[in-house]
C-alpha cells in the first residue's frame, strides 16, 4: 500500500513539474549555419590562427560537438538535412540546384511556425534560393541575393557578404516583440573563391574571420537567458588534402567533419566526445525549445536528454553521401562510420581507422576483412544510388536521332564510370583552368564522356565568339546527357543566341519538360515567343518565370516589352520599375521606361531615363537612338 502510495505521489510530482515546465516561457532559438567551415580552422577546435573569436567564446559556454560529420558536403542537400533531420535519400535534394524540398516533409521552421514561434531566414547564396523549398514555414525568408544579369541564368554561387546578411537578420530580429522566434542565419563567405572585405586578409581563415565577427553581432544583439544558439557548419573545404582543393567530390573528414556547437540556458559547458551526425541537429534543437519532432519518420536522433543530463549519446553509425561525380559523368561516392572505422564506397573501397589515421591515409581494407564486410553489409540498406544512366524515353531518343545529336566516340553513358578519387588530378585542373581554352580543350580530350568539361569549354568558346564550336560542344552534351535539363538549357541558350530559333524552342521544351521550375527556362521561352509575334504568350512565361523568382529582374524587364507591345501601358511601367528597383545597375528597364514615355508624347520627361541608362552601357546604341527621338519630340512640344 506504501508502495502504490509512493508511486501515485511520484506521479503526482512529475505532472507537477511537467506543468511549471510548461508554463516556462518558451526559449528562442538561434540557428547559424556556416558554409563551407573546417572544424579544425576554429579557435575551439584547436586551431591557432585566432579567427573565430566569437565562435570560441560560444563553445565555452554551451556543448561543443568533437566529432560532428555533415550527411554530405554540398550546400543545398546539407542545409536540408539540417533543417529537417533527414538523410539525402530520405528528404530527396541529392544536388545543389536540383529539385525542391517536399511539401510533406517537416522542417525545423514549420514545427515552430505550428508552435506559435515567429520564425525568419537569412541566406547568404543563391543556392538556398526559397525555390528549392527550404522557406516553408519562415514567416521572413530573405534570400535577396543579386542576380547576374550578364548571364542567362542565375549562378548558384551567387552570394552577399555576411555583413548583409547578420543586417537583415538583426532588423528582423529588433521586431519580434513578446513571441519566441527561431531564426536561421546562413553565411556562405568561406566558400571559395576567398575574398573578404578588408582588413581581413584574402585568405580562407580570412573569410572565417569576417564571419565570425558578424557571427558575434548576432550573439551580442540577443538575450541569451532566454535564447537556445546553435552554430554549425553544413561541409568543410579540402584545400588540398586528398587531392581535393574544394569540397563536393569526395567523402573525406576534410569535407565532412564540421563544427557544431549548442549553447542553451541552464545547460553547462562541456564537450561531446562521441560522432554524431548533423541529421541529430534539428530534433535536438525541437526538443530543447519545447517543441518536439515526430522522429520516428526521422533519421537524426534527439540529443537532447543528453545534453541535459550530462551524457555522452550512444554511439551511432553514420552515413555520408555525394552523388556531385556523376554530373562528371564519375561514380557517386557513399560513407559508413562505425566505432571509428570508416568506410567509403564507390566504384572502388577505402577502409579507414579514424581513431588511428586522423586524416585518412591508410587503407585498412586488405587487413581488416572482416570489419570491411560487416561495414559493407550495413551499408547496402542505407545506399540509394542513383541508376548509372536514367532510361531515356521513346520521345527524347526521336528527337536526339532526329536532331543528328551523337555522343562524341559513340561514347555511352551506360558505361562503367570511373571513381571521382581516380579522377581528383583532372577536377583540380578544372578547377584552376578557369576558361581558359587550351586548358579546357585538353580536359576534353582527357576525359571525353565529361559532359561538365564539354559544356565549360562550348562557354569558353561562346565567349570567344566561337559560337558554331560551342554549339557542336552543346549539342553533344545533350546526347551525353540526353535527361540532364541543364544540357537542353544551354544548348537552348546558345541556339537562341545564334539566330535558330527553331531549334532553340525545341531545346527549351525539352529543358522545361525535365524542369518546369526554371524561371530562366520560362524567361528563355518568352523571349523565343516575342520574337515569333506571340506578345501575350510571351507575358505569360515571363510571368510564371517572376512567380518561381520574385527577384528576376530580367523577367520584369522581358514582361515589361510584352506588355509595351500589347499597348499596356500603364502594366509595362510597373514591370519595368520593379526591374529597376531590383538592379538598378540594369539598363534595360530604363531604356524601357524611355520608350515608353516617348510613345506617349513626354520626350522632356523619357531624356533622364535615357541619360541613366548610356551612363550604365555607354554602348547601349539603341538607348542612344532612342535618346535623339525623345529630343527631338522634346523640341517639338
Amino acid at each position: 500500500m506504501k508502495f502504490g502510495r509512493l508511486l501515485a505521489f511520484v506521479a503526482i510530482a512529475g505532472a507537477m513539474s511537467h506543468c511549471l515546465q510548461r508554463e516556462r516561457p518558451p526559449l528562442n532559438v538561434l540557428l547559424i549555419t556556416l558554409d563551407t567551415t573546417r572544424a579544425d580552422h576554429l579557435g575551439c577546435y584547436g586551431s591557432h590562427a585566432n579567427v573565430s573569436p566569437s565562435i570560441d567564446q560560444l563553445a565555452g559556454q554551451g556543448v561543443r560537438f568533437a566529432q560532428a560529420d555533415s550527411a554530405v558536403p554540398l550546400t543545398l542537400p546539407s542545409h536540408a538535412t539540417i533543417l529537417t533531420g533527414m538523410l539525402p535519400q530520405r528528404h530527396g535534394l541529392r544536388l545543389n540546384g536540383g529539385g525542391t524540398l517536399r511539401l510533406s516533409i517537416d522542417t525545423l521552421a514549420t514545427v515552430f511556425s505550428r508552435r506559435g514561434f515567429r520564425t525568419g531566414a537569412f541566406v547568404g547564396s543563391f543556392v538556398l534560393d526559397h525555390r528549392f523549398g527550404l522557406g516553408r514555414g519562415f514567416g521572413a525568408y530573405d534570400d535577396a541575393v543579386a542576380r547576374d544579369l550578364k548571364g542567362q541564368a542565375a549562378s548558384l554561387d551567387a552570394e552577399r557578404p555576411a555583413s548583409a546578411v547578420a543586417d537583415a537578420a538583426l532588423n528582423w530580429l529588433r521586431e519580434t516583440g513578446n513571441r519566441p522566434f527561431f531564426a536561421w542565419v546562413h553565411f556562405y563567405d568561406p566558400h571559395a573563391p576567398y575574398a573578404p572585405p578588408r582588413p581581413y586578409p584574402q585568405t580562407y581563415d580570412g573569410e572565417i574571420a569576417y564571419v565570425d565577427a558578424q557571427v558575434g553581432r548576432l550573439l551580442a544583439a540577443i538575450d541569451r537567458t532566454k535564447t537556445i544558439v546553435a552554430v554549425v557548419g553544413d561541409h568543410g573545404e579540402g584545400l588540398g588534402e586528398h587531392g581535393e582543393s574544394t569540397h563536393g567530390l569526395l567523402l573525406y573528414e576534410s569535407t565532412l567533419h564540421v563544427p557544431l556547437i549548442i549553447s542553451a540556458p541552464r545547460m553547462r559547458p562541456r564537450v561531446v566526445r562521441e560522432a554524431i551526425s548533423t541529421a541529430d541537429l534539428a530534433p535536438t534543437l525541437a526538443a530543447l525549445a519545447g517543441a518536439p519532432m515526430n522522429v520516428v519518420r526521422l533519421d537524426g536522433r534527439d540529443l537532447s536528454r543528453d545534453l541535459i543530463g550530462r551524457r555522452e549519446p550512444p554511439p551511432r553509425d553514420i552515413y555520408a553521401e555525394t552523388q556531385y561525380p556523376l554530373t562528371f559523368g564519375w561514380s557517386d561516392l557513399t560513407s559508413f562510420r562505425r566505432d571509428g572505422k570508416k568506410l567509403i564506397s564507390g566504384a572502388r573501397d577505402e577502409l579507414f581507422d579514424l581513431d588511428r589515421d586522423a586524416s585518412e591515409t591508410q587503407n585498412v581494407l586488405e587487413t581488416d576483412r572482416r570489419i570491411y564486410r560487416e561495414l559493407a553489409a550495413a551499408l547496402i540498406p542505407l545506399r540509394r544510388r542513383s541508376p548509372i544512366a536514367s532510361p531515356v524515353d521513346e520521345e527524347t531518343k526521336a528527337k536526339l536521332a532526329s536532331l543528328g545529336y551523337v555522343a562524341p566516340g559513340g561514347g555511352s553513358t551506360t558505361e562503367l564510370r570511373a571513381d571521382p578519387r581516380d579522377r581528383i588530378s583532372l577536377f583540380h585542373d578544372f578547377e584552376t583552368a578557369k576558361g581558359e581554352i587550351p586548358l579546357l580543350e585538353s580536359l576534353v580530350k582527357r576525359d571525353p564522356a565529361n559532359r561538365v568539361f564539354r559544356t565549360t569549354l562550348a562557354r569558353a568558346y561562346d565567349a570567344a565568339r566561337q559560337h558554331d564550336r560551342a554549339i557542336r560542344l552543346y549539342r553533344e552534351s545533350v546526347a551525353l546527357a540526353p535527361n540532364d535539363a541543364d544540357a537542353w538549357y544551354d544548348l537552348a541558350a546558345a541556339l537562341q543566341e545564334s539566330g535558330d530559333p527553331k531549334e532553340a524552342r525545341s531545346a527549351i521544351d525539352e529543358s522545361l519538360r525535365r524542369d518546369p521550375n526554371r524561371s530562366e527556362g520560362h524567361n528563355m521561352l518568352g523571349v523565343a515567343l516575342a520574337r515569333s509575334g506571340e506578345p501575350a504568350a510571351a507575358a505569360e512565361e515571363f510571368r510564371k518565370a517572376i512567380a518561381i523568382d520574385p527577384r528576376s529582374a530580367r523577367a520584369y524587364n522581358n514582361l515589361g516589352n510584352a506588355l509595351r507591345d500589347l499597348g499596356h501601358a500603364d502594366e509595362a511601367f510597373d514591370a519595368y520599375q520593379r526591374a529597376v528597383a531590383l538592379a538598378p545597375q540594369y539598363p534595360d528597364p530604363l531604356n524601357g521606361i524611355g520608350v515608353l514615355l516617348v510613345q506617349q508624347g513626354r520626350g522632356r520627361d523619357a531624356l533622364p531615363y535615357f541619360d541613366r541608362c548610356i551612363a550604365l552601357a555607354p554602348h547601349f546604341n539603341e538607348a542612344r537612338r532612342n535618346r535623339a527621338i525623345a529630343v527631338e519630340k522634346a523640341r517639338s512640344h
